[in-house]
């Protein structure tokens, strides 16, 4: 399928079909000219050509190692970097006019490490008044030469006469690179407008629960900030509220740049809520850790930091805002024990200073300023992402029951903690079923729930196909009947981006509106969720697989026994990747201990130089022992997964007694074998399990391709509903 930056022609079609409906059309975007020619920089005249250091620690040196321009000789090497957002830096708002979308682009080359992401990114504004937006990144290693990392960017402000691009690596803080020939030209897509006629989201669910939206500093002022103001209720500090944003420095609190945003928003007739008071990253690292050292503080230092920055921030917005993020982002991914929360909480800088109950601290720090002011309606958060997933869904919400059980039982019934923030950025491979019963799990706790950073990526690169649309369109509506069928529970649900140009997720197109502010299929979704669904079904899911395991027992060597030609092989023929890399087949065998799985995989290159093992040449082995089809891993459920030399990991971690396995190279080719014990269940001839298979396919540190024996979602590993049927015989079939 062709792609285009625009949804298709299906998407038009269904558009055409669907406007009338809802009575609703688009203005045309209006086109103007650049302000200044911007000529590339190729540093061919041997100096750093504008370009420094962004933490001026950086080594940035022009040197002929390395070369990109054609017939050229010199490119610029940076070294030297000691955190993330390091590296080299231009300024380039005399090239741009306000209102005007430029297209940045840089060839970039990594030196060290094995692998990194390098990123492109563009800052407008200065100090605490300035917005970060992370135009495009590539993961690349020093064989893959020169890549180019190129993106659309509109800038509707020049950040009071302050903008750069850069070029960083967010995940690899000592990372070294060259860069060369930095280009910025205008895409001939001029000022933008949008539909003021459009019936704006807040009157659409006005009666329900607030509808919100991000707002910069950079937004004040400008298009965007007209936007925010005609569709929403409610404003979220992207970043101007952040810890470092407000004290970078010990005891200086700089509120001047988010009075200015607040004073904006609440004149505008929105409400504002607070983003965030603790958090692990964008906070200073004196706060929690001796910058000397980098030892954790003394926890009573730590603790005196903490509850000085809360108390003070509070104090200073008062009731300007109706909710603050007290923590954010506590509890670590998939947790393998959801019922053990403190167990489940990530070894962050202030949970290493203060220990399991830092979280519980800063609420109480929190909850004694609103005591003092008793005038104040403010609502107290606990907030975080992939909250879809139950077992950290389930995590979360032990921590809240049993902190606001605690301090009801001092206090008379009165909570600790009055809300639970759920980060929406999903997929449109994303569950809604697990949405639901998230939401209702939070519901049961008694607080109130706010969807906090809503976004669904589809596509990739800036495009979207028109099936892409119209999946993202249909998953946004599905979650607004969710929505709208628990209103009474939710406050607020928060988009986190204006349009798909200024999201943090800007190359996968997430948003309700285009780049030029337009209204794309998912607004129609979500404006009216019923007529959008009864218009246009969500596509048939393909027809889960049933296939049978034999009755026998091989010997776990890494080779295949003439038992394993008794049993079918499994196609693993469903791709999950646009790229199909790796393929090969599986054979299952039982006995009334252990199910047996033999994987073949035919691979061209093998790779297991990612630290993550997801992202490693292996194989995973899915089990759903009852097959419950359950939207969330039960206790009978579980991942297997093992690389080419050998080497397993487990989903739940605690599930490997009695695990075994074997595995076999041959060339690029490689066989494992896997003995995995029944837990729960009892085998017999006749029984279902659900089940499925997978191969990770690497090349260069990273996975590129994913095939599979049943799911094309890439949920199994938190999803068993996706698992195909397997049935256990005595006798091959």
């Amino acid at each position: 399928m062709t792609r285009t930056a625009r949804t298709g022609l299906a998407s038009l079609l269904a558009l055409a079909l669907i406007l009338p409906l809802l009575g609703l059309s688009s203005p045309a975007v209006g086109q103007s000219a650049p302000h200044l020619e911007f000529t590339t920089v190729t540093f061919e005249d041997g100096t750093l050509s504008g370009v420094e250091g962004r933490g001026e620690v950086e080594r940035l040196t022009v040197t002929d190692e390395a070369n990109r321009t054609e017939g050229g000789r010199y490119a610029l090497k940076v070294e030297g970097r000691s955190q993330g957002w390091h590296g080299p830096s231009l300024r380039v708002e005399p090239y741009l006019e306000p209102g005007q979308e430029y297209l940045a682009s840089v060839w970039v080359r990594l030196i060290e490490p094995a692998q990194a992401r390098l990123q492109l990114s563009t800052q407008i504004g200065q100090g605490s008044a300035a917005s970060y937006v992370n135009l495009t990144s590539l993961v690349v290693t020093p064989d893959d030469g020169w890549v180019l990392l190129e993106a659309p960017y509109r800038y509707t402000s020049l950040g009071d006469g302050y903008v750069t691009l850069y070029v960083e690596s967010p995940d690899s803080p000592t990372a070294s690179f060259y860069i060369d020939d930095i280009h910025l030209e205008p895409t001939g897509s001029g000022p933008i407008t949008f539909d003021r006629n459009l019936t704006p989201l807040k009157e659409v669910y006005g009666d329900l629960f607030l509808i919100g939206n991000v707002v910069s500093p950079a937004d004040l002022g400008t298009i965007k900030f007209d936007f925010l103001t005609h569709h929403y209720h409610v404003a979220t500090a992207e970043n101007a509220m952040k810890p470092e944003a407000l004290q970078e420095v010990k005891g200086e609190f700089t509120f001047d740049t988010a009075d200015r945003m607040v004073d904006a928003v609440l004149a505008a007739g929105l409400k504002m809520h607070g983003h965030t008071l603790a958090w692990h990253q964008q906070t200073p690292v004196w706060m929690h850790t001796d910058p000397e050292t980098g030892r954790p503080l003394p926890r009573d230092e730590a603790l005196a930091n903490l509850r000085a920055h809360i108390r003070t921030v509070m104090e200073h917005f008062g009731d300007r805002v109706i909710s603050w993020d007290v923590v954010n982002e506590a509890i670590v991914d998939n947790p393998p024990d959801p019922d053990d929360w403190r167990g489940a909480l990530r070894p962050s800088g202030w949970y290493q200073a203060i220990g399991p109950d830092w979280v519980e601290q800063a609420f109480r720090a929190a909850r004694e300023v609103l005591d003092e002011h008793p005038e104040w309606a403010i609502a107290l958060y606990y907030n975080d992402y992939n909250l879809d997933n139950q077992a950290k869904a389930r995590a979360v919400a032990r921590m809240v029951e049993e902190l606001n059980r605690t301090y009801a039982a001092e206090t008379g019934g009165r909570r600790l903690i009055d809300g639970i923030g759920m980060q929406g950025h999903y997929s449109i491979t994303t569950n809604p079923a697990n949405v639901r019963l998230s939401l209702e799990r939070f519901a049961a706790l008694g607080v109130e729930v706010s969807i906090t950073e809503l976004d669904v990526t589809a596509g990739d690169a800036f495009q979207l196909t028109e099936e892409e649309a119209l999946a993202q369109a249909v998953l946004y509506a599905q979650l607004f009947q969710i929505f709208k069928e628990h209103a009474p529970t939710i406050a607020r649900v928060t988009f986190w981006g204006l349009d798909d140009g200024s999201s943090w997720r800007a190359d996968r197109n997430p948003l309700l509106f285009d780049r030029a502010l337009q209204p794309k299929l998912a607004f129609h979704a979500v404006r009216d969720p019923e007529l959008f669904l009864a218009a246009y079904e969500p596509p048939p899911k393909p027809e889960a697989r049933h296939g049978t395991a034999t009755f026998g027992t091989p010997v776990i060597d890494g080779e295949v026994d003439p038992i394993w030609h008794q049993t079918p092989a499994l196609p693993l023929d469903r791709y999950q990747t646009a790229w199909h890399g790796a393929s090969g087949t599986a054979r299952v065998l039982w006995d009334h201990e252990h199910l047996y799985v033999l994987v073949q995989v035919t691979d061209e290159q093998l790779d297991r130089s990612a630290s993550s093992p997801w992202e490693q040449d292996s194989i995973e082995v899915f089990i759903d022992e009852n097959n419950a089809k359950t939207t969330s891993y039960e206790a009978d459920d579980g991942q297997y997964r093992v690389n080419y030399v050998n080497e397993p990991t487990f989903n739940p971690a605690g599930i490997g007694a009695g695990f075994a396995s074997s595995a076999r190279v041959e060339g690029t080719a490689y066989t494992v074998e896997v003995q995995i014990p029944f837990r729960t269940i009892r085998p017999e001839e006749g029984t279902t399990i659900g089940f499925d298979v997978q191969i990770n396919d690497a090349r260069d540190g990273v996975r590129q391709s994913i095939a599979t024996w049943n799911d094309l979602t890439g949920n199994g590993w938190q999803d068993p509903s996706v698992f195909g049927h397997l049935t256990l015989v005595t006798e091959a079939q």
